[in-house]
This record gives structure tokens, sequence and C-alpha cells, in this order.
């Protein structure tokens, strides 16, 4: 079983009602986001079923080898294409969602919410912004991943604690802390064997590999932060 580190927009009418009722958040949470929508992903399994490194790879385990560095570096280029290839389709799929809305007035989570998926890389992020295992510290980049209050309860529980929601002036901050945080020359400076060390779940990420998911997390508190949602 992985732990995968997801986040989500929801209005703040869709958070009172999660609040009152944990079961409609159970329901909103096992519903299908858009980032996972198969329209959206399956042309991207596709590319990844037929690049050229992956069946390298493939031919390379029935042989019982190990693959060269050059491999690997070669199939996390093309792990990092796609990756910005999703992110665009998901922008265009929920730009044509707004579009398509009849009733503006109207605040379900199916509308409204835009998903993050930073799979295995949450810890990671996490210890990069913080040099925390667990929880916040306190300050706006502690809270980005790992900040905001519990809601739900036990009811809410899946196997790792409550959802935790985020309050709109906490995403503000959050967003504008993110803006100004060096990424670029944090993710060079990152050493995966203390992380490790430190207990970091998947502790093995290259500078790219941060850099990518710090992106896409920048631009989901920044697009949260314009809409004034709690996160």
């Amino acid at each position: 079983m992985s732990m995968i580190g997801k986040l989500r927009q929801v209005s703040e009418f869709d958070l009172a009602k999660y609040k009152k009722n944990p079961g409609e958040l159970v329901r909103a949470l096992a519903a299908t986001p858009l980032r996972e929508d198969p329209q959206i992903y399956a042309p991207l399994r596709e590319m990844l079923e037929q690049s050229p490194a992956v069946q390298r790879m493939r031919e390379l385990g029935k042989q019982g080898q190990l693959p060269a560095r050059e491999v690997q570096a070669e199939l996390q280029k093309e792990m990092m294409n796609l990756l910005k290839n999703a992110q665009e389709m998901r922008k265009s799929a929920l730009s044509k969602r707004s579009d398509s809305r009849t009733d503006p007035s109207r605040n379900s989570a199916a509308q409204d919410a835009a998903d993050l998926d930073l799979h295995k890389s949450w810890h990671c992020l996490h210890f990069l912004l913080c040099g925390r295992v667990d929880g916040s510290d306190g300050t706006a980049l502690g809270d980005a991943v790992l900040g905001g209050t519990e809601i739900g309860g036990e009811q809410a529980d899946t196997g790792y604690g409550p959802p935790r929601a985020l309050s709109p002036a906490q995403v503000r901050n959050i967003s504008s802390a993110l803006g100004e945080f060096p990424i670029a020359q944090k993710a060079k400076e990152f050493d995966s064997a203390v992380a490790e060390k430190a207990g970091i779940y998947v502790a093995n990420h290259e500078p790219q590999e941060l850099e990518e998911y710090f992106g896409q997390l920048r631009e989901f508190y920044k697009d949260a932060a314009s809409k004034g949602m709690p996160s």
C-alpha cells in the first residue's frame, strides 16, 4: 500500500457541509477526481507504454539485468514530460468544465473542486519546505502539505488520519510563501540520504522531480488563493 499525498480545493459552502456530515466528505473523497479522469490519463498511459525507455527497462527485467544509469535517466525524463503534459491537459479540462456551467451560483464539489496529486513526493516536499518529518512547524511553508485542522474525525479517517482543512487566509499565506521559495536552489541542495535517515517516505527524489512537483503545488495554491477558497 502506498501513501499518496492529495490536495483538493472546496468552497466554504461544501466545507461547512462536510464538517456537519462527515459521510458526505467520505463520498466526495471516494469520487474520481478530474486528475484521474481516464479520458485525460489514458492517452498519457499509452504514451508511457510505448516509450522506448520503458520497453528497454522491461527487456532488461526479463533478462534479469539492472538498467544502466542512462536508461534510468531517459525514463525519468519521459516521466517528467508526461507530468507536464498531464498538468496542461488538466488545466484545459478545468477551463472547459468552467465554461460549460449553466448555474454560476451552484456550489457543488463536482463543479468547484480542483485536485492535486503529489503521489509519493508529498513527504519529501514537506521536509524540503520546513525541515520537519511530522506535522507543521506553524509557518505558511510548513502548512502547505501537512497543515490545517482535522475535519470529520474517525468517520472520515481513511487509514492515515482524517483529512485536514485550511482557512482562506492560510491558503493566501501559503500561496505567498511558496511564490517566494527558492525552489531551484533548495532542490539542488536536497540530500536524499539525510532525508532517508530522518525517516522521510520515499526520500530518493531528484532535483528535477522536486521542482516539478513543487511547481504543481505552487500553482494549486495560487489558483485556490485567487478563488478565496479553503483547501
